[in-house]
């Protein structure tokens, strides 16, 4: 079976992490970013954004990687990412003006037989109202961690993906490309899955925030958080993986929008709920 071309449009680190990826299991890769200096970095095997061992597997994979400015190279593509950091403001509100410009900007030059994935983050609501057929749109969620970028892609845990309706079967090409990576596919509505990525970001949120709490009242009692973080890592409905250290709280802009996100949300729909404000606060 002859494998698919994949394009990923925005060479921010979300984008690149997850093209690098893609070479990686020999599919070769078309790398569009706006940036002239961005792509004239990435052609001599360096990486204009930072991340453990990116620049390694840049060199590793760089015959499948086709870096370009010119956006009618992924023409050629079957599968075509939007893959563009969202940036956020110090209220932890997205603007979404530079990835709704890509997105206008590659259905110009689309195969119009080719599959259109929104991989950035994006508000509930948001692939609904984009202009290409539905069969052919998708979302999926991202989960990169900053420093463990590449690991995220490169072995994902599951895929969630939204499509147009929760029994909407994803389409064969890009079906074989996320099977390539061997873990389990979840597929749920756009809404679904849109609101999937902020939920799991709500619990680290919630997680990250109650630690901090119990670890400050150990301090005034003269207990050990370190001696209770065991107990909790063996109950199988917490878990060894939880972010039980403290810290010193959210921080890297993509836990913020969440949050903000959810707010707006409860407001917007007229639901009250402390819990999600004092979060915020």
């Amino acid at each position: 079976m002859k494998k698919s071309i994949i394009g990923y449009v925005g060479m921010s680190h979300l984008g690149l992490n997850y093209a690098v990826a893609t070479a990686n299991k020999n599919f070769q890769v078309c790398c569009f970013d706006s940036s002239i200096e961005n792509i004239k970095i990435l052609k001599k095997k360096k990486s204009p954004v930072y991340e453990k061992n990116l620049e390694t597997n840049i060199k590793k994979n760089f015959s499948k990687l086709n870096f370009t400015n010119e956006i009618k190279n992924i023409f050629k593509c079957d599968i075509v990412f939007i893959s563009q950091d969202v940036p956020t403001n110090n209220q932890g509100k997205s603007n979404l003006d530079t990835v709704n410009k890509l997105i206008k900007l590659v259905i110009k030059n689309l195969n119009k037989k080719a599959i259109l994935v929104i991989l950035c983050q994006v508000p509930p609501g948001f692939c609904r109202n984009i202009d290409w057929p539905k069969n052919q749109l998708y979302y999926q969620v991202e989960t990169l961690i900053f420093g463990k970028a590449l690991e995220r892609p490169f072995f994902p845990e599951r895929f969630i993906i939204g499509s147009d309706r929760n029994n909407n079967k994803i389409s064969q090409v890009y079906k074989n490309y996320l099977k390539v990576f061997k873990c389990p596919i979840i597929n749920m509505s756009y809404e679904s899955a849109e609101l999937a990525k902020i939920s799991i970001n709500i619990y680290l949120i919630s997680t990250v925030t109650t630690s901090n709490i119990l670890s400050e009242i150990c301090e005034k009692i003269n207990a050990n958080w370190k001696d209770i973080i065991p107990s909790l890592q063996l109950d199988k409905r917490i878990g060894k993986f939880a972010y039980l250290n403290p810290g010193l709280g959210i921080s890297g802009g993509n836990l913020e929008r969440d949050l903000n996100t959810l707010f707006e949300l409860q407001k917007k729909n007229n639901l009250y709920n402390q819990f999600i404000k004092n979060l915020k606060q």
